[in-house]
């Protein structure tokens, strides 16, 4: 339990659960947000490091005709099949957690940020969680997941329900969190919480790792 003076929060949820509404908050508040889905973008890159080992594992048809890999058409190879899914993990995750740590001691030196927010819809299957002084997990109903991912993305409900499907519910995610905020309402109602979830860190109450959770 580190508790040090830049202290790193987790944050995760399902999509629709409303991490990148509460991940704005919390830069309002002072946080620095990473967000570890444009890293892995990044690092998946034509210039980037995990590029030649993606083309080599799945082949030259998830290219672009500029070459750059079509995230979509890879998506869409490692959608539902575990096997693929994992062997595509296993090159990113390493990639973006390295450079999650230099980001991490980057903004930590130049002292400009109170705290680091990791947003990370895999944060803890990627082993990212245990680089966290404070995992966070943003959770809502299913119904209002689906609301939200419709209108977000502009997909039909049967769409929606499967993206929710292809993850395994909040269950494991619950247990490695030290604060869960239940997003069942307003973007006004998710701040207050978020604010509750701030003071009871700030006081060393609840939410850091090895601290009784705290539900809200």
């Amino acid at each position: 339990m580190r508790q040090n003076n830049f202290p790193t929060i987790g944050l995760t949820g399902i999509t629709g659960s409303g991490t990148s509404t509460a991940s704005a908050i919390l830069a309002e508040r002072g946080g620095f947000v990473l967000h570890a889905d444009k890293i892995a973008h990044d690092v998946m890159g034509k210039k980037n490091t995990a590029y030649s080992e993606i083309c080599e594992a799945f082949g030259s048809d998830i290219l672009t005709p500029d070459g750059e890999i079509n995230r979509r058409i890879l998506g869409a190879r490692v959608f539902n099949n575990k096997q693929e899914l994992e062997k595509l993990e296993k090159i990113i995750h390493p990639r973006v957690i390295e450079r999650t740590r230099k980001i991490i001691a980057k903004v930590a030196e130049m002292g400009t940020h109170t705290f680091m927010v990791i947003d990370a819809p895999l944060l803890v299957e990627s082993g990212m969680d245990t680089m966290c002084d404070s995992v966070w997990l943003i959770t809502a109903p299913n119904d209002l997941r689906i609301t939200r991912i419709t209108a977000r993305d502009d997909i039909d409900e049967n769409s929606a329900k499967r993206r929710l499907d292809s993850r395994n519910g909040d269950l494991k995610l619950r247990e490695r969190a030290n604060i869960i905020i239940e997003n069942n309402g307003s973007a006004i109602a998710l701040r207050s919480k978020i604010e509750t979830a701030l003071k009871a860190m700030e006081l060393k109450i609840h939410g850091w790792q090895g601290m009784r959770v705290l539900e809200i």
